[in-house]
């Protein structure tokens, strides 16, 4: 019999690979009456329903909005990640050009010389942490620099997002100190478009800028769309990028015989090792759709408004996709994964991300090629939403 439950400590850490594996093999559509949702684990399975017109997020993706009945954030409604076609490809195609491969291959420059700054910041220390000495502040500093936002805010930023995730072992979903921290991101995106509304010279073409100039059948987004959007903007392109990051370099230095492969060949390697990392150790547990018409998964029914949740990190190791999919391998180069969605709502900073996660892997390897994780100090995450690590130390050696 399997005994799968989203909210159980079985589903925060390593031990959920076997059951994964009983699941894909025996239940790849599991049931749990208690949310009425089905529980998906095989990548065509989710691959094949993720652009079907019968779903919808309109009710909610994640964990709180869907199995718990939380509402994390005001900013629903029409929002990017709150809306459907075709209201929601018209509103990606009006801003999805900040995000296009040229736009990431313009931040390259600036995103290295952050990286090494943060490098530089900790050089004579010998230690640092894979999240917060670097890839935090990396990712908030950049998405701040597309949505338009002052860099001096980037760190207070930051920490909200941190707090919106926190989870508490005493109660479920977002703790009180994360809603208020979800209240606060709100309230900054919100007096961030007024005064960009009464100083409109303000902007340079960046995020606040686009979405105040969309028009959508004729009128302008709704304010609930457009702090929605930011929003979502602010707290996705801050909180995963770390978590994958960290997975990468915990995951190379137990495979020094593949660290040394990267290390002597970064052009050529970098960008493979992170994308390897993104299916192996994807950070996000599930997201979910409610069901708008009936459908058939996997000869299962499913009935207008029931829900389905996709297990990402067991789609992301079905055998039936990947050849050996338990070992960490940075030259496999999937052709295909689910780290990044897929159809109508794939990440729209896909391309930015792996441009900052292959940056920060070179420099990372530039400083030390053998760099060691500082293993009893690490940090993992213990979350219905998140699996992975919050702190990741590492020793150095600089090389002059």
């Amino acid at each position: 019999m399997i005994d799968y439950h989203p909210l159980s400590e079985t589903a925060h850490g390593d031990e959920i690979w076997p059951l994964y594996r009983r699941m894909r093999d025996e239940a790849p559509v599991y049931y749990l009456e208690e949310f009425d949702c089905f529980f998906l684990t095989r990548f065509r399975d989710i691959w094949e329903l993720l652009p079907h017109p019968g779903i919808s997020v309109a009710n909610g993706q994640t964990t709180i909005d869907l199995l718990l009945g939380q509402v994390a954030s005001r900013g629903k409604g029409e929002a990017l990640a709150s809306s459907d076609p075709p209201y929601q490809t018209a509103l990606r195609k009006a801003i999805m050009k900040r995000f296009s491969p040229t736009s990431a291959r313009g931040l390259e420059g600036r995103t290295r010389e952050l990286v090494r700054g943060f490098v530089d910041d900790v050089r004579e220390r010998g230690r640092l942490d894979a999240i917060g000495d670097l890839a935090m502040r990396l990712s908030v500093r950049i998405a701040c620099t597309i949505i338009g936002i002052p860099l001096e805010e980037s760190d207070r930023l930051a920490d909200d997002v941190n707090t919106f995730f926190e989870r508490d072992a005493a109660s479920e979903g977002t703790t009180a100190a994360g809603q208020d921290a979800s209240a606060r991101l709100f309230e900054y995106v919100e007096s961030l478009v007024a005064e960009r509304i009464s100083s409109p010279d303000d902007g340079d073409g960046d995020l606040v800028d686009a979405l105040l100039q969309v028009e959508i059948d004729g009128r302008k987004l709704s304010q609930e769309a457009l702090l929605g959007t930011l929003q979502l903007a602010v707290v996705g392109g801050t909180e995963t990028l770390p978590k994958v990051f960290a997975a990468c370099a915990y995951r190379l230095w137990q495979h020094p015989e593949q660290r040394a492969r990267v290390a002597a060949d970064p052009a050529g390697l970098a960008q493979d090792a992170f994308w390897e990392t993104l299916r192996y150790d994807m950070p996000t547990q599930m997201l979910g759709r409610t069901v708008t018409r009936e459908l058939e998964v996997n000869g299962t029914r499913v009935r207008p408004g029931q829900k389905l949740m996709f297990l990402w990190p067991s789609a992301n190791r079905d055998e039936r996709e990947f050849a050996d999919p338990d070992r960490f391998d940075v030259e496999r180069r999937a052709p295909r994964i689910l780290s990044f969605g897929h159809a109508t709502h794939r990440c729209l900073g896909a391309h930015v991300a792996q441009m900052e996660g292959r940056i920060l892997l070179e420099e990372l390897l530039a400083l030390d090629p053998e760099y060691e994780v500082v293993e009893d100090e690490i940090v993992r995450i213990r979350s219905e939403f998140f699996r992975g690590f919050s702190a990741m130390p590492i020793r150095f050696s600089p090389r002059n």
